[in-house]
């Protein structure tokens, strides 16, 4: 039975099935849960600014082609327009009519660069309106410029660069333009051969849609649709498709390798986790601890210990001066101080609006001066917050360079293989780590749950005009971080329990 009753294919739809049909097929079955995107608020209304001042007649949601169609006859040139043909559909951001006749496509895109998977939508959208009597001989990307920063007295121009190349996955610029691209894939394929491919592939049941593992079942982060694919929810603890970062764990079933012990040193990239991951499942217990190494860590740490950890939202376009596209705003922390002698003192911070100073401040006069901090992830997160911070505000950098210099990464243990439980599956999140060390599994107790759950509350309290429901948020997410640097605190116990056994 066919996958879906629509009648239409959006061009979106079409380009995730170049990318990966059966994706494509359940997106339009099934509902797709809540993603995390950076705050679009100001880059909406900057970008809104600017194409105000273009002076174009927009489209409606729903129009037919004819209305689109009209408004380039009368002006030559509109935004939002909507094209349908064949069973596909699009809607061009922006249009104008060129001397010679065709037309150029201008793309607003919320990035720092063009990246070459805009390609295929930007093809897919030419043959739409070519089948609609139309033709775009001419591409140009509307992007964040990623080296502005943000002035008090900000124009919209200001924000935004052009560019008709786009950028390689890997790094580096196309030589060929847009254009060029999209006039060489034209010689593959015909407008008229596209929509039909496209029905052929919307028309095939998800059943018999292969599942094919690739880049995108996990980069840039893991595919909705993954355990429904792959299974691995069911897989048990030793499966061999848990194998972390392995290039060949696909491949395994085929070799007839099921188990990790199975696994031989030439199959695999020989990591220090994939080697902790067989030794545990060679273990009756399950367990690996490379006790030298994790010896060798635990010396490192000074008392006071402090677990910290902090929750921020990221901004498309810079709200703030001093800051640039895409930039960070810490709005919470929590940090559970130890004492040498057992005690235990706790202290959270939150805030909206621009309270970076206001952040700073807060957490050089509650830390110790003195002892180790303990972050799970610092280079990618509390460390990469403190540099930053130091950077938009030079006169505190030489203090927060300092904490820097203190931090203790409790994710290396796990990350490297010094110790490896079974029931990890090949995570080494907090969420998942702390039941193997702690009975005590706070998060499911609490309203947020999680760091997605933490920024939708925090840009709700931000935008809300009740004090007693921003209280009530603030609250909420302090509970949250505050079970984040507890279950630092019992994995590193955990750990030092497990060492000294």
């Amino acid at each position: 039975m066919p996958t879906t009753n629509k009648k239409t294919i959006h061009a979106n739809e079409l380009a995730s099935a170049i990318q990966c049909p059966r994706k494509a097929l359940l997106a339009r079955t099934q509902m797709m849960p809540p993603i995390l995107r950076p705050d679009h608020h100001e880059y909406q209304r900057m970008l809104e600014k600017l194409l105000e001042k273009s002076g174009l007649q927009q489209g409606r949601v729903n129009d037919p082609t004819s209305r689109s169609l009209e408004i380039l006859k009368q002006d030559g040139k509109g935004r939002d327009l909507r094209f349908e043909a064949k069973g596909l559909r699009t809607t061009i951001p922006v249009m104008v009519k060129k001397e010679d006749g065709t037309y150029k496509a201008m793309y607003p895109i919320c990035s720092t660069a063009p990246k070459e998977n805009l390609l295929a939508s930007l093809f897919i959208d030419t043959c739409i309106v070519e089948l609609c009597g139309l033709q775009i001989s001419e591409h140009e990307f509307l992007y964040l410029d990623k080296t502005y920063i943000r002035q008090k007295e900000a124009k919209p121009e200001d924000f935004f660069a052009f560019q008709n190349h786009v950028k390689k996955m890997h790094g580096g610029y196309y030589r060929q333009s847009v254009d060029e691209q999209i006039a060489a894939m034209r010689q593959l394929i015909t407008p008229d051969e596209l929509a039909d491919l496209a029905w052929k592939v919307f028309r095939t049941p998800v059943q018999r849609q292969r599942a094919r593992h690739v880049k995108l079942c996990t980069s840039p982060s893991k595919c909705p649709f993954y355990n429904e694919c792959w299974g691995v929810d069911d897989l048990p603890d030793n499966a061999a498709p848990l194998l972390s970062s392995s290039s060949s764990r696909n491949e395994f079933e085929e070799q007839g390798i099921y188990t990790l012990d199975q696994i031989k040193a030439g199959q695999i990239e020989g990591t220090g986790l994939q080697y902790a991951q067989i030794q545990a499942a060679k273990n009756p217990d399950g367990l690996f601890m490379d006790r030298p190494a994790l010896q060798e860590w635990m010396d490192e740490l000074v008392y006071p210990i402090t677990y910290l950890d902090f929750e921020w939202d990221t901004f498309a376009l810079a709200p703030y001066p001093g800051m640039k596209a895409f930039g960070v705003l810490c709005f919470q922390y929590s940090m559970h101080i130890e004492h040498d002698d057992g005690r235990l003192e706790h202290s959270v911070y939150f805030s909206t609006g621009d309270c970076r100073e206001d952040f700073i401040l807060h957490l050089l006069e509650e830390i110790p001066a003195s002892g180790s901090i303990m972050v799970f992830n610092m280079e990618g997160a509390e460390k990469l917050r403190l540099m930053q911070l130091a950077e938009q505000f030079p006169a505190y950098r030489q203090p927060l360079e300092a904490l820097c210099a203190r931090m203790v990464d409790l994710s290396v243990p796990f990350e490297t293989g010094s110790y490896y439980d079974l029931r990890q599956r090949g995570k080494s999140s907090l969420k998942t780590l702390l039941p193997l060390f702690s009975k005590h599994d706070g998060y499911k107790l609490l309203d947020v749950q999680n760091g997605m759950d933490a920024v939708f509350a925090y840009r709700k309290a931000s935008s809300s005009k009740d004090p007693k429901e921003k209280e009530q948020i603030a609250q909420e997410i302090c509970d949250y971080c505050s079970m984040d640097t507890y279950a630092e605190r019992e994995l590193f116990l955990g750990l030092k329990k497990k060492l000294e056994g």
